[in-house]
């Protein structure tokens, strides 16, 4: 059961379909990698979920993954104990504090709980209203470091500052002098900021380069003088690609490093096509997930997802729609007979312990962001197309 307040999200394709092939083969339980047992009974109540992800504009991409892990769980395990679930779904707005009313258009419409936004500037944006409202809401991507001190705000995604910080260290302890190029993006900031912390040693600002001051170009001459031994690109979408080009067509070696979304799920489809194959092989990135974790719920996972997408691999962002809805699952499996409130839903997610997710096993922290592994990944030939090759774990941050 599926509504919407604003304009109806579109994609659905295979996973709107999934429920009716894939509950017929295996378990709930065991489908949805969950520790409760699934309830047999007919539901005795609906529960409104709202869902809040982009359909325009650069995040479009990320919004539809975290839309098809949310439904494609959903879809596997409804009903979550003795409620079905009904989703309801809206628009992400690009200018952040647009996104004020359409939270107030879900509660509204009943919801008792929001999952998704994909721009780290809507969270700081809906962050009064949804404390206030005391609604649960679960992030689907990196939050923001600045999102701090908040009571109903959670996040299956991580912290955007935890890339930077897991790639740090790993330079450091390499003993690899670095170049840092960055923008004045809330993302960017946020991923150079936890790049220092991680690396502990002081960086010289000549060897941070911001592409407000310098051209791509002139970022591949400096670079080119320095001659440092990793570059570390805090940038994604357009910008990073720009970098990258005028790196390659500079004919400079040297490894890029970079947080994950540089070319996580479509993002490496656009730097394939800009850089060709060759340019855009050896690029690292530092991620929470990559598709060829060798664990038994990423297996599972990632056959779903291939399955009910027609053969396209999960990103990241799916994971953390699938996380989403596992954690409310959870939480309302463990309300027990209970009615399912706000308040009691809130609380619950507080003491769920380990999720199995598709990542590895995660928690809530203190800060209601996940403690998880970060893994060093490799662009590189996976069979006969580039993609996300695991290279090692980096570190457990949280």
């Amino acid at each position: 059961m599926t509504g919407n307040v604003g304009p109806l999200l579109p994609r659905r394709s295979a996973l709107r379909a999934l429920g009716g092939l894939a509950l017929g083969g295996m378990g709930l339980g065991t489908l949805g990698a969950c520790s409760a047992t699934p309830s047999s009974a007919t539901p005795s109540a609906t529960i409104a979920i709202g869902l809040i992800v982009p359909d325009t504009d650069a995040y479009k991409s990320i919004g539809a993954d975290i839309l098809d892990g949310f439904q494609l769980y959903t879809d596997l395990n409804r009903p979550f104990g003795r409620y079905d679930v009904s989703i309801v779904t809206a628009e992400e707005k690009a200018k952040g504090g647009d996104n004020v009313a359409i939270v107030d258009g879900l509660l509204k419409h009943g919801v008792s709980a929001i999952v998704g936004v994909a721009a780290p500037t809507t969270l700081l944006a809906v962050r009064e209203k949804i404390e206030t409202a005391h609604v649960p809401f679960i992030g689907a991507n990196l939050a923001p470091a600045s999102l701090k001190s908040v009571f109903w705000m959670w996040n299956t995604a991580g912290v955007a500052g935890d890339p930077g910080e897991a790639l740090g260290g790993y330079l450091r302890t390499n003993n690899r002098t670095v170049v840092v190029v960055g923008s004045s993006a809330l993302a960017s900031t946020d991923a150079v900021d936890g790049f220092r912390k991680g690396y502990q040693t002081q960086i010289p600002a000549s060897r941070i380069l911001r592409t407000e001051a310098m051209s791509p170009g002139a970022i591949a001459d400096r670079i080119g003088s320095i001659d440092p031994g990793a570059i570390f690109l805090a940038l994604s979408g357009d910008e990073g690609i720009a970098v990258l080009k005028a790196l390659r067509g500079s004919h400079i070696t040297t490894e890029v490093y970079a947080p994950g979304d540089l070319t996580e799920g479509a993002a490496l489809d656009d730097v394939i096509e800009a850089l060709g194959e060759k340019g855009a092989a050896g690029i690292y990135t530092a991620l929470n997930y990559a598709a060829d974790l060798q664990n038994p719920s990423n297996q599972l996972f990632t056959s779903r997802f291939r399955s009910a997408s027609q053969g396209r691999a999960p990103s990241v962002y799916a994971v953390a729609g699938w996380d989403a809805a596992q954690a409310i699952d959870k939480a309302i499996r463990a309300a027990g007979q209970d009615s399912v409130t706000r308040e009691v839903l809130n609380a619950k997610l507080g003491n769920l312990g380990q999720i199995d997710s598709p990542r590895g096993a995660i928690a809530f922290n203190q800060t209601r962001t996940p403690l998880q592994k970060w893994y060093l990944r490799r662009v590189m030939k996976d069979g006969p197309k580039l993609a996300n090759v695991t290279v090692r774990t980096l570190a457990t941050l949280g």
